[in-house]
Formats: structure tokens, C-alpha cells, sequence
């Protein structure tokens, strides 16, 4: 029984001192164009909803310009506190996401769905694909990245459908801004083909026909 303690002990420890780090690193970052809520408890006029500038500042109350972006919410409450704590005894502050600003890419060309995405982090361009509701044609082979400053990328089809070992994730990603183009292939018709062959032979028939009876 002792030994088993002696191994089991150190083990939850390190699960003890590891669970904590997890979860601060899933903790949510705020971010340029989130809507968030301010309330302070019994202070009205402290509380309100706040949309994050794009230089990632709020203005607050008595207290002026605020940088938030790049904060957790737990991080925002501690400064607010801090600040608040000047016009207010003992002050108790909690900070919500009211909706997160959602960043787009774009999809067009022959692809199973166009038009624009959310995404809120860069995305691989395969997911990408498989959320769109993939190629329309099989047989594509190369698809185009075109960056928000203009740049563009010429994606290979066959690199991204490799296996997981050969194929790099983060070499084909979208951000925020990025159009995914898709330029439609060349495929030849041939059910239209085919209609086209069977008049013309039906054609030439009926013609045969009536020029053999009026010859007689």
C-alpha cells in the first residue's frame, strides 16, 4: 500500500499542476470588434456594453481609454478592479462576451458553396473545401489563394489531398480577408454530344428515306 502511494502521489501532482495549464491556454483572448458587458455590482453607472475598437480599446466610464485586446476576461476583471478601485470600495467586476466578432474569408467558383465563411482563427485549406461542400469537379487540379493585400497563391490539389505525414497543414491556410478561388475545368459535354449525334443521325435517316421514295 505504500509503494503504490509513493508512485500514485507524484502522478496526481503533475496532473494536478497540468489540468490548470489547459485550461488557461483554451481561455478566450478578446479581440478587435467583440461586443462585451462590463457590470459592476451595485454600480450602475460603472456597467455597460462595450464594442472593442479596431486599435483594441474600449472608452469606460470616469476611467477614459481602456486596451482589452489581447486580454482573457479574467485578465480585463483584475484591471478593471484595479482602476475602479479609486472610485469605488471594494469593487466587484465581471466582464462578458455579448458576441464575438467574426472574421470571413470568401468562396468562389466551382465549388460546392460560394460566398463567405466565419472563421475566428486561420483555417487549413482543406477544411476549408470539405465545409464548402468540396470540388465540383473531381478532376481539378489547381486551386488559388488570393491574399487580402492582393497576393496570390497557386495551391496544387494533389499536394492537399496527400497523406498525413507528406502533407504540411499550415502551408495552404486562409486568414481573415483571403478569397479561396476555385476556376471552373474544362469538361466536354458529351450527354450533349450525344443529343446532337442522335438528331443529326435521325436527320440524315429521314432524309435517306425520302430521297430514296421520291426517286422511285
Amino acid at each position: 500500500m505504500n509503494i503504490a502511494m509513493k508512485i500514485f502521489l507524484p502522478i496526481l501532482l503533475v496532473l494536478c499542476s497540468v489540468v490548470p495549464l489547459f485550461a488557461q491556454t483554451e481561455e478566450y483572448v478578446l479581440k478587435a470588434g467583440d461586443v462585451i458587458s462590463v457590470s459592476v455590482v451595485e454600480h450602475p453607472e460603472f456597467s455597460g456594453r462595450h464594442k472593442i475598437r479596431p486599435d483594441g480599446k474600449i472608452n469606460y466610464p470616469v476611467i477614459g481609454e481602456i486596451e482589452v485586446a489581447s486580454l482573457t476576461c479574467a485578465q480585463l476583471v483584475k484591471i478593471m478592479q484595479g482602476k475602479l478601485a479609486s472610485y469605488i470600495n471594494n469593487p466587484v467586476v465581471s466582464v462578458a462576451i455579448e458576441s464575438y466578432f467574426a472574421n470571413v474569408i470568401y468562396l468562389i467558383g466551382d465549388i460546392g458553396r460560394t460566398g463567405q465563411v466565419e472563421i475566428y482563427e486561420p483555417i487549413d485549406v482543406m477544411k476549408v473545401i470539405a465545409i464548402s461542400g468540396g470540388l465540383k469537379n473531381p478532376r481539378t487540379k489547381i486551386i488559388k489563394i488570393i491574399r487580402a493585400d492582393g497576393t496570390i497563391v497557386n495551391v496544387n490539389v494533389a499536394d492537399i489531398w496527400g497523406t498525413e505525414t507528406k502533407r504540411d497543414p499550415r502551408k495552404y491556410v486562409l486568414y481573415p480577408g483571403d478569397t479561396l478561388y476555385v476556376p471552373h475545368s474544362f469538361s466536354v459535354p458529351w450527354a450533349l454530344i450525344a443529343t446532337i449525334l442522335s438528331i443529326i443521325t435521325a436527320s440524315l435517316t429521314l432524309y435517306l428515306t425520302i430521297d430514296r421514295i421520291s426517286s422511285k
